[in-house]
């Protein structure tokens, strides 16, 4: 990691393959809270992270893979607060099962990424794109929400 990271969690919760770059200033936070208590953060070998990104487990895992290409301002967040109308946002349980991404994914600018998502290897995520639910391999991905545009193809 590089300097200007602010951490917050277990370092022992944090799996850092060899050649990680995250770049500051970027929030990593690896915390349990809101009756989850699963947070752990990994990151696959020779993947960037950029600039001013939000990165939160929230009791919940982030599981990045290798050769990944997340730019700056990006927000993942492995749960989201309950929304009952009976009572306060802010004390209701937590839910949600975290982030899988696979390798060789590229992460657009001020993309968002929600809990439950699951991104397939080779994926591309266009900037300011909201990712929920699944990604199919190589798929190109736009919008809020994000629907699949394009994929990647083979030119050899």
């Amino acid at each position: 990691m590089t300097t200007g990271v602010l951490f917050d969690g277990r370092v022992e919760d944090v799996l850092l393959g060899d050649e990680v770059h995250v770049a500051g200033p970027t929030v990593l936070s690896i915390s349990n809270g809101g009756g989850l208590e699963g947070a752990r953060l990994e990151i696959g070998a020779r993947t960037y992270v950029g600039e001013f990104n939000n990165i939160r487990c929230a009791g919940a895992p982030i599981i990045i893979g290798p050769d990944c290409l997340v730019s700056q301002q990006c927000t993942l967040v492995g749960s989201n607060h309950g929304t009952r109308a009976n009572e306060l946002v802010r004390e209701q349980p937590w839910h949600g099962d975290g982030i899988v991404i696979g390798r060789d994914v590229w992460i657009g600018a001020g993309a968002t990424i929600l809990p439950g998502a699951r991104i397939g290897d080779g994926a591309v995520i266009a900037s300011r794109s909201v990712v929920r639910g699944e990604v199919p391999a190589l798929a190109i991905m736009a919008g809020a929400p994000a629907r699949q545009v394009s994929a990647r193809i083979n030119t050899r």
